[in-house]
Formats: C-alpha cells, structure tokens, sequence
C-alpha cells in the first residue's frame, strides 16, 4: 500500500493540460490537416490537431524534389518493422511511414494517380452507398490546381487533358522542372508500345492501362514538394482557432457509457506529450482519427472498440466488439530488377506501366478466371484461418468475389512496373495492385504508442505471386526490346544467372523472397464496409457503435487501387470535411 498511493498520486499528476475545442484530429497527415484547414474556415470553430512529428518545411530531404528517399531511416520516419514474413524468407521487413507534421506526404514519391473507375464504384458493392467514382471526381478534381506541363517537359513526355484536373484547389500538381529530357522517354514509350502498352495521355481520367509520365504533387515553379503541410497548413496556420498540439493519442475518451442505449460518445482524447506526461482534450463535438492506416486502429482498440480477445489480452474492457479494427490490411509487394547500362541519368524519370489479366495471362486469362474463381473459398479459408476467424470465411469470399470481378470482368488494371534510373543504373520497380492477400496491425501492449504489430501476410494467397511473377516477367523482357536493349550491360540484380529471360516460376519466386519491400501502401485497417463484412466505419466515415468518432485517413480504404494512395486520400478527405460539416 505504501507505493501504491504515491504511484497512484503521480499518475494523477501527469494530466498536465485539458482543453476543450469542438473538433479534435488526431494526426497531422496528408487527411488530417485538409480537414483541420476546412473544419477551421469556420472562426467560431475551434480545431486542434495532435501530431507527435514536428516542422519539416525547412528540410531538404523533404522540400527537395530529387531526394525522394533521403528522408527514409531519418528521424522524420517511423521506421517501423514488419512481423517475420514467409514470403521474404521469414524475415521482418522495414516499414516507413512519414513523422511529421504533413505526414507520409513528406517522405513519399510524390506520385498523384487516381485509379481506375471500376475500382471506386465496388466500393458500394461492399457496403458504402454514395462513394463511387462519379461521386469522388469532382472532389478530384477540387482538392487540386494543376500546372499544364511546359513546352520542354511535354517534349520530355509529360501530357494531359484538360478535363481531368483541377486548376483552383489548395494541392498544386505538375512535373518538375528536373522531368527527364533526353532519348530515355521516347525510347522507353517505343520499347513498351512494341510489347502492346500504348501511351496513356493521361492517368488520371480513371483509365490507368498503358505507358504513362505521371504527374506529382509538387510546386514546379517554386520546385518544391507540395505536401499536405505545405498545401492544407502553412498557409492558414495563423488562424486563431486552429491548434496543432505535439504530442501522440493514446485513446479516445468516453463522455458516458452510451447514448440511445447502444452508441457510445466521445468527450475527447488522452495524448501523451514530447515529456511523456498524460494530457486529456476535450471534443464538444467530434473526435476524428487521421493517424494513418498502421496507429488510427491501435487508438481504437487501447480505446475498448476492436476484437475482444485482443483487448482482454491487454487488460482493456471491450466498449465496441469490432473485430474487423486492425483487419483486412492490404499492401503491395514491391520487387525490382536492375541494370548496368552505358547511360548517364540525370533528371527525374517518373514512367510508369500498368496492365490487366488480358496482358499478363493473354489467351489463358479465360482459364485462369474460371479455375481462380473456384478457389475464392479456398483463399479465403486461408486468410480467415491467418487471422484466427474473426473474419469469416464466408465475409472474405463475398469480397474476393467483387474483386475477383473487377480482375476478369470489369478488366482495370492489376500491376504496375516503374521504369526509372539514376547514373548508370535503370530499374523496372514492380508490384501486383489488387493482393488477395490480407493482413492485420494491432497493438502489442496496453501502453506502447510506438511499436504496432504489423503483419501484412505477403504473398499469402498464391495468385499473387502469379500475378508478380507475370508483371515480373513483362518488366524484364522490357530491357530486352529495341531501343531498350541498345543501353543495357548487365543485369546486375538478380543477376542473370540467378534469373535468366527463360526464369521459372520457381526462380521468380526465389527471387521475390529475397528482395520483397513493402510498398508502403498500407490500407483497410478501419475499412469502410458494410458491418456484416467486418467493417470498422459506416459510409459516414463514424466507427460503428460510436456517435461522434470518425477515422478519415487511408485505414478506411476497403481495396486496393490501381494507383498511388495520395490522390484518393485527399479526395476522401474533402468529402469527409462536407459530411463533418452539413447539418
């Protein structure tokens, strides 16, 4: 008794600060501060904004366009490491994610692709009426002011129409004044037209097949990356009602037990401050989880909403039994060969290639659609028996069906290679888009903020490692068709004799494991689904079970896209700033 008092005391003690404002964001990411600066439009609102990472816009490795990568490993990077995974030869795997206020926006490729039509449509299949691509397209188009490329960047293939973008919103996109302007372009757009990938004049009208130079999210003029910071926060961050506070959420916290008799309200949010002392905020209004797809679900469940066996695992009383929190992660395996090559690259090289089943199994694909989707229960036992049952085999077949649909049926592409170099070096970077393969984030202990379990089960189901070695296979007869093939030495990774052009299936394999990198495309960890699919938020974007608690950050993603996560993110959260805000 005699310690127990004064440790008791001392907890106490540590609530250092409570405040109350009407809404309360917890994290300043790519969602979080476009919310933050649309929730304070209004003066008589006040916004605060707990982010643990701090103020980047005077670093280098962020504001530099060509250091993409510099950042990662940095003290701006989580850093974090995955589970042991079988696909990578039972090794963990680094995983990065952006610390900083802008978040992963900060550290990223920059890349602003939007996916493909279909994609967005099945969202309603899975639950989600009124979120589809006709709805979502003018929030596109909104969220962005677009710069029409230069003379000399369109010579070094930069294209695009002008029905696609927006020229008056807060995110400016373009290409950098560094685009690539050499015989690289027009080689690489023959090369890959040769193999039946015409140009695509513009990725973003919600078509991705084909060879294209994506756009980014940069200021060309002012040759700088536009992260959300830089978009969403620099400029407004004098408003008096808007509060970014440093400091990182441990949980929300409850008004009362429940409201109407089964929905339970949020009084605001428990934070941890840069001393590690305890500091409560109130929320009249709203609690809003923006802290990305690998921590917005480990605030839930040290909150009481999530699996019950995980929480009474770490002592935590189960306010919402909601097993689908930490569940149906998905992210792409990242592969990549490279080259030796008589070339000296010197400006930025952003081409990309996507395809469908049609391109990667040609006359099989008719097979291979009839014998896949006879094993969708099979692959689907699979994941459910990975994740201990809490997502039923019966929930995971009816999604695999939709995606198994938008594969065959509706066509939209399935995988992406990058071309690219630098110096003397050229890579295909590859990865399949659509991964059946579904994986989980939790929490490891009741209080650990920092270090989440993170298992995204790569190439769990065996149709996506056909699907990678296919992509794999396209991107290395890429360096072997004319012009191509005048500027390679040597394969340098793997190595010809570890991956030969007539590779086996077994080879590719061999040689995935040893290479696999997350994409770090984290999504589907609070998936906006129906409830009976083991969704986490309602269309709404509120966690069910909860009034006045919504995650709005790439968790909510229910699949993959056949793009980059940035441009629908900041779609999303320009219409989750209107759902917050309508009467």
């Amino acid at each position: 008794m005699e310690l127990v008092i004064p440790l008791a005391l001392f907890a106490l003690s540590t609530k250092v600060r409570c405040e109350s404002f009407d809404y309360v964001i917890a994290g300043a990411g790519t969602c979080g501060l476009l919310l933050a600066n649309r929730l304070s439009e209004d003066p008589n609102v006040k916004v605060a904004v707990i982010e643990p990472g701090g103020d980047v816009r005077n670093n280098p490795n962020v504001t530099d366009v060509t250091r993409f990568l510099r950042a990662l490993g940095t003290d701006i990077d989580w850093q974090y490491t995955t589970t042991p995974q079988l696909g990578a030869n039972n090794k963990p795997l680094p995983f990065h994610a952006g610390k900083a206020i802008g978040g992963t926006s900060t550290i990223n490729g920059m890349t602003y692709i939007r996916g493909d039509k279909s994609q967005f449509d099945a969202w309603e299949s899975l639950g989600n009426d009124g979120w589809n691509w006709d709805t979502l397209y003018p929030y596109f188009k909104q969220v962005e002011r677009f710069s029409p490329p230069t003379a000399a960047q369109k010579t070094a293939g930069a294209s695009f129409d002008p029905e696609y973008h927006g020229e008056d919103g807060l995110l400016t996109t373009g290409y950098p004044f560094e685009l690539l302007n050499g015989t690289l372009y027009k080689s690489a757009q023959q090369a890959w037209e040769t193999l039946g990938f015409p140009l695509n004049p513009d990725v973003n009208g919600g078509e991705t097949r084909g060879f294209d130079v994506w756009p980014q999210t940069l200021d060309r003029d002012a040759n700088i990356r536009e992260d959300a910071a830089r978009a969403y926060y620099y400029p407004i961050e004098q408003r008096p009602n808007l509060e970014i506070i440093k400091g990182t959420v441990v949980k929300l916290t409850w008004a009362n037990s429940s409201t109407n008799g089964s929905t339970l309200s949020a009084g605001g949010v428990e934070y941890r401050n840069t001393d590690g002392q305890t500091a409560t905020i109130t929320a009249s209004k709203e609690v809003i989880l923006s802290a990305g797809a690998l921590r917005s679900p480990l605030i839930l469940e040290r909150s009481g909403v999530g699996n019950p066996n995980i929480l009474e695992k770490y002592g935590i009383a189960t306010k919402v039994d909601l097993s689908g929190v930490g569940e149906h992660v998905q992210d792409q395996p990242n592969t990549a060969l490279e080259y030796s090559s008589n070339l000296d690259v010197t400006g930025t090289v952003p081409y990309a290639t996507f395809v469908t089943a049609q391109d990667i199994f040609g006359n099989q694909t008719s097979a291979i659609a009839a014998a896949t989707n006879t094993k969708l229960s099979e692959w689907a036992q699979k994941v459910s028996d990975a994740n201990n049952g809490v997502i039923s085999t019966s929930q995971l077949e009816k999604i695999f069906r939709i995606q198994h649909d938008l594969i065959f049926k509706e066509n939209i592409t399935i995988a992406e290679t990058l071309t690219s170099g630098s110096g003397n070096i050229l890579i295909s970077a590859f990865w399949t888009l659509l991964p059946f393969s579904r994986g989980s984030v939790h929490i490891k202990s009741a209080e650990d903020t920092d270090d989440p379990a993170i298992d995204p089960e790569y190439f769990l189901i065996d149709f996506d490692t056909i699907v990678q070695t296919g992509i794999g296979r396209l991107s290395q007869e890429l360096w072997y068709t004319n012009p191509m093939n005048d500027y390679v030495v040597s394969c340098l990774v793997p190595g010809d004799e570890a991956l030969p052009r007539n590779a086996t299936d077994a080879q590719w394999t061999t040689f995935f494991a040893s290479i696999l990198s997350p994409n770090h495309h984290p999504i589907g960890s609070a998936s906006m689904m129906s409830r009976e699919l083991g969704g986490v938020v309602d269309p709404a974007l509120k966690v069910y079970g909860t009034s006045n608690v919504r995650v709005v950050d790439a968790s909510v993603l229910p699949m993959q896209i056949s793009g980059h996560l940035t441009a629908t993110l900041y779609a999303v959260a320009e219409r989750a700033a209107e759902l917050i805000k309508k009467p």
